[in-house]
């Protein structure tokens, strides 16, 4: 099993968490940072099983949310 890594930021123009993987064929968005999290964590083993992909270990996300100042 291994580690993949998914990339969440913040869509300030559609107000929502996106998280995508380069590693994954995954692109998923919510509302709430913590409730994306869980959408992936439940969706990507069944992509990676669908894709023929390694089983995941553990999932490492790194997270950015960039703010304008005014």
């Amino acid at each position: 099993m291994r580690v993949y890594m998914v990339f969440i930021t913040w869509d300030c123009h559609a107000e929502v968490w996106c998280a995508l993987s380069e590693e994954i064929p995954l692109a998923l968005e919510h509302g709430s940072f913590d409730e994306l999290i869980e959408r992936v964590k439940l969706a990507a083993p069944g992509i990676l099983k669908l894709n023929e992909m390694e089983p995941a270990g553990m999932f490492h996300f790194a997270a950015e949310k960039r703010v304008g100042v005014i």
